[in-house]
């Protein structure tokens, strides 16, 4: 009984050493550890009659590692409609899955429009990320249930780099 015990023991083993290979292989985010700002146009819906673009400005943190983005600040600029978006359950959070994609999560509004307003989140979005031009992009992507994020491009500080 000794040598099938054994032998799980190697296997278990084995697929333990790839698992920490391949997360060793993940895409992080450079430079670690620092702070940053960034901003480009939003455009976003909250059912039939609620439509705002808008400029989002973001402001976080990238993790010690590289792992990890955490977003602390989001405010919308861009007019009355705008102000009335608030950004809720912060910090959102940023992975990149690999050097052209990643996803946010727990993006949460409330929209502050009386009888058509409330909150919407939290979600995830993927989208796309560009080294060379250093935007972060998605498009149609649902946060709640008649929420939309239509549109969204934020211009990183050209220092931002996502690497493998």
């Amino acid at each position: 009984m000794q040598a099938p015990a054994k032998f799980t023991t190697h296997i278990v083993l084995a697929a333990l050493g790839l698992i920490v290979y391949q997360q060793a292989q993940a895409a992080r985010i450079e430079p670690a550890g620092s702070a940053f700002t960034a901003q480009g146009p939003i455009s976003f819906s909250k059912g039939a009659l609620i439509s705002a673009d808008c400029t989002i400005k973001v402001a976080g943190k990238v993790a010690a590692d590289g792992a990890s983005v955490n977003v602390d600040k989001v405010e919308f600029d861009g007019g009355l409609k705008c102000s009335r978006v608030e950004a809720i359950n912060l910090p959102w959070v940023l992975i990149a899955k690999d050097t052209k994609s990643g996803s946010m999560s727990k993006i949460s509004v409330d929209v502050h429009a009386f009888g058509l307003g409330g909150k919407c989140g939290p979600s995830t979005a993927d989208g796309t990320w560009d080294n060379a031009t250093g935007k972060l992009e998605a498009a149609n992507v649902p946060i709640g249930e008649d929420c939309k994020i239509k549109t969204v491009s934020i211009k990183m500080p050209p220092n931002f780099k996502v690497v493998e």
